[in-house]
């Protein structure tokens, strides 16, 4: 295929991208053999799956490997899909399969590794929004490395359900078809999950000292308010 015919055919795929196709005559042209539409949903879908499986992973680069592989799964069994669920509930389902899969692979090799050698420490690295002001690039960063590390500390089952339906805002209906539990189940996992982020971070602002107030400037203060006083009283004299 010519240069001006790929870049013809990636303009339209953009176009249709921001038109209101539906998932479900995606597939179906994919299926007629106009397979690069299947970009649609994979930028369509692309966020929300690297979230949910990066709530299962502590690596972003393990998460987007999964999410990569469930595409795959997902293309080479699209015929499969019968729609009696959304696609995207369909594509959550491998992608938490496929998650729960590399958790097991890496819970094995961790444990023939124990009694080898120490295990490394894996670093969160998760790509970050570009900012003019470099200070609030920095505290974005920061902000944005707390919040993860919270919501990295929730219990498997309770993460999962709080990025779901809080980041990803997915239904409870959805969230509830993709992890097999009850609509009911959602709501406590998600009300529990609530509270221990509210716990956690009332703890960390407690003991870390949110705005934090140092003797120098209670000094300044002390300062100007007596020098005021002061005034006031030389004034009144």
């Amino acid at each position: 295929m010519g240069r001006n015919n790929v870049n013809n055919a990636r303009a339209s795929i953009t176009d249709e991208c921001l038109d209101p196709i539906s998932d479900e005559e995606v597939i179906g042209r994919v299926l007629g053999g106009e397979k690069d539409l299947y970009e649609i949903v994979m930028r369509r879908y692309n966020h929300r799956m690297f979230r949910i499986s990066r709530s299962y992973l502590h690596d972003a680069d393990e998460a987007e490997e999964i999410v990569q592989q469930a595409y795959i799964i997902a293309y080479e069994h699209l015929s499969a899909f019968e729609g009696r669920s959304q696609f995207s509930t369909w594509l959550t389902r491998i992608v938490i399969n496929e998650a729960l899969r590399r958790q097991r692979e890496m819970q094995r090799a961790v444990s023939i590794d124990e009694g080898v050698a120490i295990g490394e420490s894996v670093e969160v690295a998760m790509g970050s929004c570009g900012s003019g002001n470099p200070a609030e690039t920095v505290l974005n960063d920061e902000l944005r490395s707390i919040l993860e590390r919270t919501v990295d500390a929730l219990p498997p089952m309770y993460r999962t359900v709080f990025v779901m339906r809080e980041i990803e805002e997915m239904s409870i209906a959805e969230t509830s078809e993709s992890l097999g539990i009850t609509q009911a189940n959602v709501k406590v996992r998600l009300s529990r999950a609530k509270e221990m982020l509210r716990q956690s971070i009332d703890g960390m602002y407690r003991t870390a000292g949110v705005y934090h107030f140092d003797l120098v400037r209670c000094d300044r203060i002390v300062a100007h308010v007596l020098m005021q006083i002061h005034r006031t009283g030389e004034d009144g004299a």
